[in-house]
């Protein structure tokens, strides 16, 4: 009853703060290569190589669905920017508010969308998490959770399947926080969205720490900033066994790891404030089992976006400015492929 009783809640809430035009399909189908400069999101078409520029004012770009889901930075309010030009109100998630935040995380082929809502009481806080086939399926909760200390959810990744969502819960969701993907957490929890029941990964004495997810849930990488530098582990999820990989000395702090497609690889950026050297990139190679820094000679700041099909090369973005480049694993080459910086394919 009381879950019943949230998600009518929930639904009173998007009715009073969402409206305009629904979200409607693409006209054809049309692929798109979809990239953003600036605040303007660019689709492609693959086959015309036309471009139908969307512009927008917000940030947490995220591509899913047939669309680029944002926030807006006036109102807060959810959004999509579609092919078609056109700028619609996402169908399910809230605007924010003094009381109401939201967070979201895509799966890598952008077919299922995490979301949590948290919301301030007079007793505590109400956090639920929802999943989301693409735009427009089902917004089936998969969690409730209430709090007298003022914990909320917040959704790390989703599985390529929707079959797991890796989420924590904190205290600071009302507060400013880093990308998800650059965001060191002190414990999360694997929760299996059809039965809903939510395991948690094994603590560490060196957490809060970055932690990353294969795309099939199965896998797990986490990276420790000990006395020694950046000790990188794996946990074999089905089990719950974790395994040390190696250390990358002589830098202070790790960001946006990302997965190769069949979970044997994982790439990340490394910085430091101190010395010539500010930032690198590393493989965590998880069949040999080493870790090796790949390249400390970068163009520019940059981060990991996504391995290649092959795995033999990652694409990379800038954090400075829009810009897309290619990362050679065998010999840490980098070039620049686009001015732009992309986000993804459609659908």
């Amino acid at each position: 009853m009381r879950r019943f009783h949230c998600l009518i809640i929930l639904i009173s809430l998007c009715v009073g703060t969402l409206s305009g035009q629904p979200i409607s399909a693409a006209p054809n189908a049309a692929r798109y290569d979809v990239f953003l400069r600036g605040q303007t999101v660019i689709f492609t078409d693959v086959r015309t190589a036309l471009s139908t520029p969307v512009n927008t004012n917000g940030d947490r770009h995220t591509l899913i669905g047939e669309g680029v889901l944002f926030r807006a930075a006036d109102t807060a309010a959810a959004l999509v920017a579609l092919p078609s030009g056109d700028v619609a109100l996402h169908p399910y998630i809230p605007r924010q508010s003094e009381q109401i935040v939201t967070y979201w995380t895509a799966s890598a082929n952008s077919r299922w969308l995490a979301w949590s809502f948290t919301m301030r009481t007079e007793r505590g806080t109400l956090s639920d998490l929802f999943l989301v086939e693409g735009l427009t399926g089902e917004n089936r909760m998969v969690l409730h959770t209430t709090s007298t200390r003022g914990l909320g959810v917040l959704p790390l990744a989703v599985s390529n399947d929707g079959a797991y969502i890796f989420y924590t819960r904190r205290t600071d969701l009302f507060d400013p926080l880093p990308p998800v993907l650059d965001l060191p957490v002190e414990s999360v929890l694997r929760l299996q969205t059809e039965s809903g029941n939510a395991v948690a990964l094994p603590e560490s004495p060196a957490c809060p720490c970055l932690t990353a997810f294969s795309l099939d849930g199965r896998r797990a990488m986490r990276l420790a900033v000990t006395s020694d530098g950046i000790t990188v582990s794996l946990i074999e999820l089905n089990g719950l066994l974790e395994q040390t990989i190696g250390t990358v000395r002589g830098y202070e702090r790790p960001h946006f790891a990302v997965f190769s497609a069949d979970g044997k690889k994982a790439l990340f950026r490394l910085s430091r404030s101190s010395g010539r050297t500010r930032s690198a990139l590393a493989l965590a190679d998880f069949t040999t089992r080493e870790v090796r820094l790949l390249t400390e000679t970068l163009p520019e700041p940059l981060r990991p976006l996504a391995f290649t099909e092959r795995a033999d090369a990652a694409l990379l973005l800038s954090l400075n400015a829009s810009g897309t480049f290619k990362l050679t694993l065998a010999n840490g080459a980098i070039v620049r492929t686009s001015a732009d910086s992309y986000l993804g394919t459609l659908p």
